[in-house]
């Protein structure tokens, strides 16, 4: 015999109210400087970044749409799959009583995954907005870092939380 899951969405609070609105103003962000920078800059533009974060790879400014289509893409794809949070794996095991705390961590963390990965590609597209008109086009030695510790720190503390008061 098989234990299903409890199926309902959790309602949704006003932190996932406030993130998905930040989250859009992220995307308008994106769209606004994709725009402005595609009658602005050359047509050769800083493409790809090292982990020492020097322009190391040149191309078209057509890859200034990248970062927003993505960005609508991430934004539709999470917010579609934060609708079936019964789906998801969980580290802890799901019960009746568990249920909805668990569902709502697990979309909370969603929630906040999207918006932060939405402002790092407006970051990005910004950068290579600003840069393409330097010599020496340099994100910064702790672009990565500091991009890595908050996805990764964001994905942590949500997994804590889950197990706390399971």
């Amino acid at each position: 015999m098989t234990y299903q899951r409890p199926v309902f969405i959790p309602p949704q609070t006003q932190q996932a109210k406030m993130l998905n609105w930040i989250a859009i103003a992220g995307i308008v962000a994106l769209f606004g400087t994709a725009i402005h920078a595609w009658f602005a800059l050359p047509e050769t533009i800083p493409i790809h970044f090292g982990v020492d974060g020097k322009a190391n790879g040149w191309g078209s400014k057509n890859f200034l749409w990248l970062f927003p289509l993505l960005s609508l893409l991430i934004y539709g794809m999470l917010t579609v799959i934060s609708r079936y949070p019964q789906t998801f794996n969980y580290a802890v095991q799901i019960t009746q009583e568990n249920a909805l705390r668990q569902y709502h961590i697990a979309c909370s963390m969603l929630n906040w995954l999207k918006t932060e990965m939405i402002w790092l590609f407006a970051y990005i597209e910004w950068q290579i907005f600003y840069l393409a008109n330097t010599e020496t086009p340099h994100l910064g030695i702790w672009f990565l870092p500091v991009s890595l510790i908050i996805i990764f720190g964001t994905i942590a503390y949500w997994f804590f939380q889950s197990f706390v008061g399971r």
